[in-house]
């Protein structure tokens, strides 16, 4: 019974809560360790001075989004990275090991391996657990693309709308280890303290995407060239858009020959 009371229940009920709001998580797979991934290097024999660490959604498995050409985009758009996408399926989230499995089964061997800036990006879960992991570690982040990620439940949400928006919002309930929504949104609050290190925060949502929060909750917080949007739900569509659209705008080196885009 203690379990239920104690850090390890909070964290389980969240990833329930998580779980629900995506819309029913794919069948329940075993953590394993290390957390499996695929690596996608720029050139074979070099590492290149960016990676890119993206994390698949709930429904989703690494090869999905080497299949619907997230790899393939920063190749065509020049980015001098790499890329290794993580298997980070909620069965990590279940179990609480997340934060530590992605730090010590990717980003530490990477930081070894000799990459100069490590980036997370996300979809949908993928995005919440970059957001998470930024959190929880902000040392180990140089920047976050969030698309489509899940923030809190309708309930926090409205609690936040309640109070005039994120700026103003003091939570009513005491901040339990566990309780990952409201944790996550007093962490997003920082980005209006300049005494606090954020990295950069590139989020964005479906225009019609159920898990985006209601709209001015982002933008006090965030420039408004990290912010994201286009037609759509909460599908591979946008996802896809906004994911060209964000390596557009990112400050990462480019291979000869390539240009960012101006930002705007």
């Amino acid at each position: 019974m203690a379990s239920w009371t104690g850090h390890r229940g909070l964290r389980w009920m969240g990833a329930m809560l998580v779980c629900a709001w995506l819309a029913g998580c794919a069948v329940p797979r075993a953590a394993r360790v290390p957390m499996p991934s695929l690596s996608l290097p720029a050139e074979a024999g070099r590492v290149a001075p960016v990676l890119i660490v993206f994390l698949p959604g709930s429904q989703e498995v690494p090869q999905d989004i080497v299949d619907e050409g997230f790899v393939a985009e920063v190749k065509r758009q020049g980015l001098d990275a790499d890329v290794i996408v993580a298997d980070a399926h909620m069965g990590y989230f279940r179990t609480g090991t997340f934060e530590q499995r992605l730090r010590e089964d990717i980003v530490a061997p990477a930081r070894q391996r000799g990459y100069k800036s490590v980036w997370l990006a996300g979809i949908s879960l993928g995005g919440y657990g970059a957001m998470q992991y930024a959190r929880a570690y902000p040392d180990d982040v140089d920047g976050i693309v969030a698309l489509a990620p899940f923030v809190a439940t309708t309930d926090v949400l409205r609690e936040v709308s309640d109070a005039g928006g994120l700026l103003h919002w003091r939570s009513l309930w005491p901040a339990l280890p566990g309780d990952h929504q409201r944790e996550l949104l007093r962490w997003l609050q920082g980005y209006v303290d300049p005494g606090l290190s954020r990295p950069p925060l590139y989020i964005g949502y479906g225009e019609t995407d159920r898990l985006q929060p209601y709209e001015p909750l982002m933008v006090p917080l965030l420039p408004p060239d990290w912010l994201l949007s286009a037609p759509g739900g909460h599908d591979w569509t946008p996802w896809k858009q906004m994911w060209v659209d964000v390596l557009q705008r990112l400050p990462l080196p480019r291979l000869p020959g390539h240009q960012a885009s101006v930002q705007r």
